[in-house]
């Protein structure tokens, strides 16, 4: 499974990972110690919206964290089947949560443990066999592949997602 990359997309930024090898217990991060699974996708949420991404991949730590963390989501996701049949790319979206009325009390309390202003929501969009994972066009054609192919789930589920969340734009726009 080695050198799959997984292109996490939240609401603002996109950051290439390459994915952990499944089975192998990973680093551990200072940065996630204490935070179940649930935070970990909210703090990687956070990271990716408003601008922060491009900051938090150019620190190593924050890096390995959002590796450890996509590496961790996609290893318990059925497209993990995929990696060992030879994919080289998957698309992973981290977008807003739309919190219910009467429960926005339990959102935001989900939220501040990580020091977010949203819950998000994850969803691997697709998985490709790519031959040359440095070809940036390509990548980007398999992004748009990708996205084209989420965009039934974006649309059956679109009330899952924040009205401010950029998956409402792209499904006006499709």
């Amino acid at each position: 499974m080695s050198g799959v990359i997984i292109r996490i997309m939240g609401e603002s930024d996109v950051v290439d990972v390459t994915m952990q090898p499944v089975g192998v217990p990973p680093k551990a991060s200072p940065l996630l110690r204490g935070k179940d699974a649930g935070d970990r996708m909210n703090l990687l949420g956070h990271w990716l919206d408003q601008g922060r991404g491009t900051t938090c991949a150019e620190d190593p730590t924050c890096l390995e964290a959002m590796t450890i963390i996509a590496s961790e989501f996609m290893a318990t996701n059925p497209l993990s089947k995929d990696c060992q049949n030879g994919t080289t790319f998957i698309l992973l979206t981290i977008l807003r949560e739309k919190w219910p009325v009467g429960l926005k009390a339990k959102f935001r309390v989900l939220a501040n443990r990580v020091g977010a202003n949203h819950t998000y929501l994850a969803h691997p969009c697709g998985a490709n066999k790519l031959k040359n994972l440095s070809d940036e066009d390509s990548l980007k054609r398999s992004e748009a592949d990708q996205l084209a192919l989420a965009l039934p789930f974006y649309r059956v589920n679109r009330k899952r997602f924040a009205n401010s969340s950029a998956v409402q734009r792209l499904i006006k726009e499709a």
